[in-house]
């Protein structure tokens, strides 16, 4: 014979009649583990960032693109498991393993990062106008005539060629 099937709600609502306290939030093993990889996960994200960071700043921008991809992992993981850890970050488990502590952190990290990835974005546009410039100003901005004048300003904005010399 078959056990039953156990599913989370249930569990969950076994756990609610089982505590004394029913004005506290009950915690599952399930829930315990999810707010234990999250603050693992919190823990790699701030050494990632802290990564790219000192990369920045020692003009390494080559490391910064190849921590792209985990950056982005990392995070859509984090984004996708807080509302899994949110209900429960003024407990007792939270507050074991240092998760509210390590989320300021992760805060002031990820803010730090993200100026210096604005103020490289900003330089970047910089650079890219001031090539821009120089490139049109030494180019004349078009195709010329034998008189001199632009080619495109001619009247129907024909191109004729003279074969005679």
């Amino acid at each position: 014979m078959r056990e039953p099937r156990k599913f989370r709600i249930g569990q969950r609502a076994e756990a609610r009649r089982a505590a004394n306290d029913a004005g506290s939030r009950v915690l599952t093993v399930e829930d315990e583990a999810n707010i234990e990889a999250f603050t693992l996960k919190v823990v790699e994200a701030i050494e990632l960032l802290n990564e790219e960071i000192a990369a920045i700043r020692a003009g390494r921008l080559q490391r910064v693109g190849e921590l792209f991809e985990p950056k982005s992992a990392l995070l859509k993981w984090l984004e996708l498991r807080v509302p899994l850890v949110e209900p429960f970050l003024a407990g007792e488990v939270a507050q074991q393993h240092g998760l509210p502590a390590k989320l300021t952190e992760l805060q002031q990290v990820v803010s730090e990062d993200g100026a210096l990835l604005q103020r490289m974005a900003r330089a970047a546009g910089s650079i890219v106008r001031e090539i821009k410039k120089a490139t049109e100003r030494s180019g004349l901005n078009g195709l010329y005539g034998k008189s001199g004048q632009k080619i495109a300003a001619q009247p129907g904005g024909r191109l004729r060629i003279d074969r005679e010399f």
